[in-house]
């Protein structure tokens, strides 16, 4: 390993020398039919010898040697590494002048930095990268190959320089480096996609590679020591191989994503390399290679070889981070910008050049420009609102995926009543939107880390955990995101020192999580950590309201208490129903009638008065929409109609939402039948035809309600796909049928299921008309100052 470094050393050192004490004189020259050596062409202006040598000029002699022995003319074709140069020149009157020139060595400021201080810096940074890949993956055979990858780029970007001054050993080093540089990436990649069992090369197509290298190298040496050769055939063999060896990786790059652009870890990772690739090599190979077989030139080739810069920062982050940013993320955000910014940039120039080719005072000419770009970029800014509506979703898919996800879960939890339940909706709804392959749920005391517990399948992420706890101390709040060890950790929940937190496993497309998934996820755990708050309250007063009416009648369960959390429930229900009735429902009704008033006053064209004739439909749907709400939030005059006819207006309106037929059957009642029983009872017929409609998939429905004694007696059956029994469980999935259970044990009433798997469901509930339980209560809620209708 040292002597690799100290051989490198000394080539660097050497090329940097050259460089340094030669100027780039930047004349070719050939001989010739009388055998002179003629001036051909000169490079730039930036070479010494732009001015002072002339196309047509004749060089005689060049360091004291004859100009057909000086090594560089006789080798390459190139007038470079001299010091004096005589020529003959025929002046414009025809006479034959003898010129001698002494060629200045001393670099200016300008070509230290670009043709010195750039590509030795260019090969620091390879050097320095090169060391960091050995130090983290050293014995890695891959990460070999990286490391000759970067030095082969580094030192062709600096012997480019060297070989440009007709030094030979810098022409071969640039040969040779420039003809590896793709087959060391080309054997990176075949070590590293080892561990994906994918290829990219095989080793016969590797040994064809190696013999073209030692033919063209061949070429070069016998050029040098023997003079054998045309130094163009040379440099076109080299631009041919280096353009099709990459043109063959592209197309390599382009089958393997395609062969995994459905899905998968691979996706992500070949988008980057054909992204880092063609960005890369892209202007060195299309706009200075290619165009230079044609004898043209785009680009410089120390401007093109400033792209190769790229490559090696792409291929480090690849191999040195076990998660790749979100390409696709990435894309999408620069197309949706960079199709922003065309028109204004477009009105700008051209707006730009009217302004700067009129013939006022300069002042003037930059403060119109001034005025025209601000009032431009302000319009785009202003337009930018509706773009971010219409454009962006359009081109970020995944914006439907998080708004619908954020509607279907704020839904979901409001019928969350456990803990346990939230938990579980969170969780399936990160594994519906995110390509997750593990959730969990942790609880972190931050006055105990030292004793947190995690499932043996977590116990790698446990030490990362805690230093991500500690380390953002004093900014836990919810939604704060702690990247540890595999994956991320959410702040979902907080009560004092006591945390909520959920942990997503790392994407299986092996990317990072970008922004938009991290706003999603924040706004969840914003979601949730209300949620967690209200479960807290709630469980804290049924704790003690269970003690103190266990204390007073020393029962395990307590109807009294089941019935105080309805009665709850139900006044809020009250509140929502009232509060939607006098403000959303009065405002659709007032914008009604001014949408009517306005039909009626005014003249308008038939496709106008189509058109509001539609809004006018669309208000009235809301309308009954919202009336329908407030209904179901609170009955009306259900204790005016009493229960036989509230309930056949319930079924009326179920029916036709639903498409189930409802055979209602009934009993006399000659009971007073109170308000909370009232509701009880049709609650529990609203949740069964819930239940009909969404679970059970019934056709036909049979209610009885008949009076037995002291006892209102309700039984249900329908024909659906039924459920077993021992599955019926308090849990999320069984939600309404476990409040139902609790609706009849808070009124001290008996309920029986009967059910199997595709014979329906039979529900038999009885509820006694008294109870003694009943009496302990204080307060009625039966004004009915809150009916909605």
């Amino acid at each position: 390993m040292l002597t690799f470094i100290f051989l490198i050393s000394i080539l660097v050192g050497y090329l940097s020398f050259s460089i340094y004490k030669n100027a780039f004189i930047g004349v070719l020259i050939s001989q010739n039919s009388e055998g002179q050596y003629v001036v051909t062409d000169h490079s730039s202006k930036t070479h010494w010898g732009f001015g002072r040598i002339f196309v047509g000029d004749v060089i005689t002699e060049v360091d004291g040697q004859p100009a057909k022995d000086f090594f560089s003319i006789k080798t390459y074709g190139l007038l470079e590494r001299a010091s004096t140069i005589h020529l003959s020149r025929i002046g414009e009157d025809g006479s034959l002048h003898h010129i001698q020139l002494h060629v200045d060595n001393q670099l200016s400021l300008n070509e230290l930095m670009i043709q010195l201080f750039s590509p030795l810096t260019a090969v620091l940074i390879f050097s320095g990268l090169s060391f960091f890949v050995y130090r983290r993956k050293k014995g890695d055979p891959a990460a070999v190959q990286l490391i000759l990858f970067f030095l082969s780029i580094g030192i062709a970007y600096l012997s480019s320089l060297s070989s440009g001054r007709a030094d030979p050993i810098g022409r071969l080093t640039m040969t040779f480096t420039i003809l590896l540089v793709p087959i060391f990436f080309l054997q990176f990649m075949s070590y590293y996609l080892r561990r994906y069992q994918e290829t990219i090369v095989n080793r016969r197509c590797l040994g064809v590679l190696y013999a073209v290298i030692c033919i063209i190298m061949g070429l070069n040496l016998s050029k040098i020591l023997f003079n054998f050769g045309s130094p163009m055939v040379i440099s076109t063999l080299i631009l041919i191989y280096f353009i099709g060896i990459n043109i063959y990786i592209i197309f390599r790059l382009v089958q393997k994503f395609l062969a995994h652009r459905h899905g998968g870890p691979l996706k992500s990772l070949f988008k980057l390399i054909l992204i880092g690739h063609v960005t890369g090599f892209f202007p060195f190979v299309f706009l200075f290679a290619v165009p230079q077989l044609f004898g043209i030139s785009f680009l410089s080739p120390e401007i093109a070889a400033v792209f190769l810069l790229t490559i090696p920062i792409v291929y480090l982050y690849m191999f040195t981070t076990n998660q790749l940013f979100d390409i696709d993320f990435l894309i999408n955000r620069v197309l949706y910008y960079a199709s922003l910014s065309f028109l204004p940039t477009l009105v700008i120039s051209a707006l730009a050049a009217l302004l700067l080719s009129q013939d006022n005072h300069s002042w003037v000419k930059w403060s119109q420009l001034f005025l025209v770009c601000y009032l431009l970029v302000t319009l785009m800014l202003f337009l930018k609102e509706y773009a971010d509506l219409k454009l962006r979703p359009r081109l970020n898919k995944d914006l439907h995926n998080f708004q619908g996800s954020l509607n279907r879960f704020s839904a979901r939890i409001s019928r969350v009543m456990k803990r346990s339940d939230l938990e579980r909706v969170l969780e399936q709804e990160i594994y519906h939107v995110l390509p997750v392959k593990k959730v969990a749920f942790l609880e972190v005391d931050t006055d105990r880390l030292s004793e947190l517990k995690l499932d043996p399948s977590l116990a790698d992420i446990r030490e990362s955990v805690i230093s991500a706890v500690q380390a953002s101390a004093n900014q836990l709040v919810i939604g704060t995101v702690l990247n540890v060890e595999r994956g991320i950790c959410v702040i979902a929940g907080k009560k004092l020192n006591i945390l909520h937190v959920l942990w997503l496993d790392v994407k299986g497309n092996r990317t990072k999580y970008n922004l938009d998934e991290l706003a999603w996820l924040r706004t969840l755990a914003n979601y949730s950590a209300i949620v967690y708050e209200n479960l807290y309250l709630i469980e804290s007063l049924v704790e003690e309201l269970e003690l103190e009416f266990q204390k007073q009648k020393g029962a395990d369960t307590s109807p009294w208490l089941l019935r105080l959390i309805f009665k709850l429930s139900e006044k809020e229900r009250r509140k929502l129903a009232s509060d939607l009735h006098d403000s959303a429902l009065q405002d659709q009704l007032i914008w009604y009638r001014n949408l009517e008033s306005a039909m009626l006053d005014h003249d308008m064209s038939p496709e106008l008065y189509e058109k509001l004739v539609n809004v006018r439909e669309g208000l009235l749907d809301v309308i009954h929409q919202i009336r329908e709400t407030c209904n179901e939030l609170r009955p009306p005059l259900l204790q005016e109609m009493g229960i036989i006819e509230a309930l056949e207006g319930l079924f009326e309106q179920a029916q036709i939402r639903s498409n189930y037929i409802i055979d209602f059957r009934y009993g006399v009642v000659t009971a007073d039948i109170n308000d909370e029983q009232l509701l009880t009872i049709f609650r529990i017929v609203q949740e069964l035809l819930r239940n009909a409609s969404k679970h059970a998939k019934a056709s036909h429905i049979r209610i009885t309600l008949e009076q037995q004694r002291n006892d209102i007696r309700l039984t249900y059956m329908d024909d659906g796909i039924g459920l077993k029994l021992e599955d019926l469980k308090d849990s999320y999935q069984h939600m309404g049928l476990s409040g139902i259970k609790e609706r009849v044990h808070s009124m001290e009433g008996v309920i029986d299921f009967k059910s199997e798997p595709g014979n329906g469901l039979e529900v038999e509930i009885s509820l006694p008309l008294e109870s003694v339980s009943w009496d302990r209560e204080s307060e009625g809620d039966s004004d009915g100052s809150h009916l909605a209708g």
